[in-house]
C-alpha cells in the first residue's frame, strides 16, 4: 500500500538551497549599491579638488601677473620659497587689482598656506618697494586675510611651491615665476573616496627685472683675518695686502653690524684680481654708505680704472668734497660730479651711488645724507662714452686711498632707477 505525504513545507535541503540563493542576491544588490555610491562619491571628490585647484591656481596667476614686482627690502626678497609652508611675497602700488581693502596706499601681499587653505595676507601702507624693513612684520603688521581655496579641501605645507628664473626669451630678461599646487579632499578614513588635483603654471612678471646685484660687501664677518666675503657672488676681497682697514660699528645698522675704516695715511685697501663680473660694458650701478674723515686728494671709494690705459671706471670723493664718477673709453673719459662740499668730514654719513647706462646716454651720481631729506644729484657729462673694460684688479679704496668708513658696498650689472636708488637710501631715512 502506497502512502502519499501531503505536507507542503520545505525539506531541510530545500531550505538551505533557498537561503543560499537569497543570500547571493542580497550580496549582489548591496555590492552594486556600494560600488555605484563609491563611484559617485569619488567623482564628487575629484570635482571638488579640481575646482578648488583651478580657483586657487587662477588666483595665484592673476596676482603674479598684476603685481608691481616681488616684495623686497634693502636686504633682498621678502619671499621664502624654502620655508614650510613657502611664502611668495608680491608688491602692489594700490588695491586696483586686489579684493576689498588690502594694501591701501601700497604694500605687500603674501601667498602661503594657512589652516590647509591657500591664503593671501595683506601688509598695507608701505613706503615703497625695496625700502628698509619691508619684510619686518613688527613694522608692517598683517592686515586682512583672504583665502583662495575652501575648507572642503586640504592644501598641505608641502603641496605648494614657487621657483623663479629669468625669461631669456623676453626682450628685457624679465623674471618668470613657476607655481606648483596640489589640492586634495579630506579622507575621513575613506581612502577610496579621496582625490587629488595637481597643476603647474609659469607666469612672466610684467614689472620684475632680474636684480642685477653682482657683488655685495657687508663687512660683517668678525674674524681674525681680513678676507671679506661677497654676500651674493664669488668676488671675495682680500684686505690685508699693504695695510688692513679696521672693523668698526656699521654706518646704517646697529651693533653687531660692522663696517671698514680705511686710513689714508696707511694706504688701506681691499682688492680682488681681475673679476670678470665687475668688468661692466653696457651698464652698471655702484653704491655704498660712507663717512669721510679727511679730504686731501681723490679719495677712491671704488676703483676699477686705469689712467694709463684710459680704461674702466672710478668712483671717488674729490678734495673739495665733490662726489665724482668717471668712465673711460680707451682714449678719453666722461664724468659726472656733484658740487663741492657735498661730502663733509664732520661725521655725517652718506649713501652714494654712480649709475651708468650707455644705451640711454646716462652717467650720473647721487648723494644722500643720512637722516636729511633730499638728494644731491650730479651734473652729467655732455657726452657719455662707451665703457672700455680695465682687465686689472678692482679696489675698494685705492691710490691716495679713501680716508673714512665704508659700509654696504654693492655692484649691479644694470642701471638702477631713481626709485631703486631711493629704496637703498631708505635705511638712513629720517
Amino acid at each position: 500500500m502506497m502512502i502519499i505525504n501531503k505536507n507542503n513545507g520545505f525539506s531541510l535541503v530545500e531550505a538551505i538551497v533557498y537561503l543560499a540563493i537569497v543570500g547571493i542576491l542580497l550580496t549582489a544588490t548591496v555590492s552594486l549599491h556600494l560600488t555605484l555610491g563609491g563611484t559617485a562619491d569619488k567623482m564628487s571628490s575629484n570635482i571638488l579638488a579640481s575646482r578648488n585647484r583651478r580657483v586657487a591656481m587662477g588666483g595665484i596667476d592673476y596676482l603674479i601677473k598684476n603685481a608691481d614686482g616681488l616684495l623686497k627690502d634693502v636686504e633682498g626678497d621678502c619671499s621664502s620659497f624654502g620655508a614650510s609652508p613657502p611664502i611668495l611675497a608680491l608688491y602692489f602700488d594700490d588695491d586696483a587689482y586686489l579684493p576689498g581693502t588690502c594694501v591701501e596706499n601700497g604694500g605687500g601681499v603674501e601667498i602661503s598656506v594657512s589652516s590647509k587653505k591657500v591664503s593671501m595676507t595683506c601688509y598695507p601702507n608701505m613706503t615703497g618697494n625695496g625700502y628698509y624693513q619691508n619684510c619686518d612684520e613688527s613694522v608692517y603688521p598683517a592686515g586682512n586675510v583672504y583665502y583662495l581655496s575652501s575648507s572642503d579641501v586640504a592644501v598641505l605645507n608641502s603641496s605648494l611651491s614657487f621657483t623663479t628664473s629669468t625669461a631669456t626669451s623676453t626682450a628685457n630678461n624679465f623674471t618668470t615665476l613657476t607655481t606648483n599646487l596640489s589640492v586634495g579632499t579630506h579622507s575621513s578614513n575613506q581612502i577610496r573616496l579621496t582625490a587629488t588635483s595637481t597643476a603647474t603654471s609659469t607666469v612672466i612678471m610684467r614689472n620684475e627685472q632680474a636684480d642685477g646685484l653682482v657683488s655685495w660687501y657687508k663687512f660683517n664677518n668678525d674674524d681674525d683675518g681680513m678676507a671679506t666675503p661677497d654676500s651674493v657672488g664669488s668676488n671675495d676681497l682680500e684686505c690685508d695686502n699693504v695695510a688692513s682697514p679696521t672693523r668698526v660699528a656699521g654706518l646704517v645698522s646697529s651693533t653687531p653690524e660692522l663696517a671698514f675704516d680705511f686710513e689714508y695715511s696707511e694706504s688701506d685697501d681691499c682688492r680682488i684680481s681681475s673679476p670678470d663680473s665687475l668688468a661692466f660694458s653696457d651698464a652698471f650701478t655702484l653704491s655704498a654708505w660712507i663717512k669721510a674723515e679727511s679730504l686731501s686728494s681723490e679719495h677712491r671709494i671704488i676703483n676699477n680704472g686705469s689712467w694709463t690705459n684710459k680704461q674702466g671706471y672710478q668712483f671717488y670723493v674729490a678734495s673739495d668734497g665733490g662726489l665724482w664718477c668717471r668712465v673711460f673709453d680707451g682714449t678719453n673719459y666722461a664724468y659726472a660730479y656733484t658740487p663741492a662740499s657735498t661730502i663733509a668730514t664732520d661725521g655725517s654719513i652718506y649713501h652714494v651711488s654712480c649709475v651708468y647706462d650707455k644705451n640711454v646716454d646716462l652717467l650720473n651720481v647721487y648723494s644722500f645724507e643720512k637722516g636729511v631729506v633730499g638728494v644731491t644729484t650730479g651734473t652729467p657729462p655732455g657726452t657719455v662714452y662707451n665703457l672700455v673694460n680695465n682687465n686689472e684688479s678692482m679696489y675698494l679704496s685705492y691710490s691716495g686711498a679713501f680716508d673714512g668708513v665704508m659700509d654696504e658696498v654693492r655692484f649691479y650689472n644694470r642701471a638702477l632707477s631713481v626709485e631703486e636708488i631711493w629704496a637703498l637710501q631708505s635705511q638712513g631715512a629720517s
